[in-house]
């Protein structure tokens, strides 16, 4: 990537992480753009599950190592360490909204990433490399993506039932999504398995984990009952034990690393 994507006009080096918008035709598909740059190496950066898939632009001899890579939406907490002064570039899709642009079955990328070419080829996927490579601005970066997908299209019952669940934060039935989109239980699964890799059921379960850990604060010591019913837990140890297995932490370990400054989760994002 070329110096000019790390000039004054990107967010400071000691913003880790910052999100973009998209443009008003992609806000149903897109949750956001965002970018990170570390001032300094993070041993393990944290990226919890959160029911999304990315397109990650990275420059040439990054981690990734490839430009240009999709990855697919996640069933537990990963960590990756990261050089100093690496700069990533990403658009994150809500949930089932990548398989119209991505072309690539969402349940053969579940916990892993793929390079772009192997979904888009490798003509279309470096014209966008060089683009993006050329790029001097967020803002640049972010049109020079959005014109490489494919025109968006009004979402059809299976994106409009995942998107009713992204906006209840996980807490409605398999049966209410099914009825929405006019499909039967069994149906529904297999649809929303094809467009996130995701059951209904451990979707909701990922969705009402990720609106929790907004609420996982070190300043509410104690409240992890009430933080619990807020969230729609049985009960407390219900929430111990989902924080256990998507994130790899209990709650109160959790909120003590993110009081610590330590960079925050993409998958943190309250407004989700």
């Amino acid at each position: 990537m070329p110096a000019s994507l790390l000039r004054s006009n990107f967010p400071p080096m000691t913003l880790r992480y910052q999100e973009f918008p998209p443009s008003a035709r992609f806000a149903a598909h897109i949750e956001c753009f965002w970018s990170h740059c570390a001032e300094e190496p993070l041993p393990s950066f944290r990226v919890l599950p959160d029911g999304c898939s990315d397109i990650i632009f990275e420059r040439p001899g990054g981690r990734l190592g490839r430009g240009l890579i999709i990855v697919g939406a996640m069933t537990r907490s990963q960590s990756f360490a990261l050089p100093p002064r690496q700069f990533s570039f990403g658009v994150r899709f809500r949930p089932a909204m990548a398989a119209r642009f991505l072309r690539v079955p969402a349940p053969e990328i579940l916990d892993s990433t793929i390079a772009l070419a192997d979904a888009w080829g490798a003509a279309r996927t470096r014209r966008l490399l060089e683009q993006l490579g050329e790029s001097n601005s967020p803002a640049e970066i972010i049109r020079r993506l959005e014109a490489a997908l494919p025109p968006p299209q009004a979402l059809d019952p299976i994106e409009r039932a995942v998107a009713w669940l992204v906006h209840n934060r996980g807490q409605l039935s398999v049966g209410d999504l099914a009825d929405a989109s006019s499909l039967s239980p069994r149906q529904f699964r297999r649809s929303c398995l094809r467009r996130t890799g995701l059951t209904p059921k451990r979707l909701a379960r990922i969705l009402r984990f990720r609106h929790a850990t907004s609420h996982a604060q070190p300043a509410r010591p104690g409240g992890w009952a009430d933080i619990a019913l807020e969230c729609g837990y049985y009960d407390q140890a219900h929430l111990i034990n989902e924080f256990r297995e998507f994130s790899g932490l209990p709650p109160a370990e959790f909120a003590a690393d993110a009081g610590a400054g330590l960079p925050p989760s993409p998958a943190q994002n309250p407004a989700a």
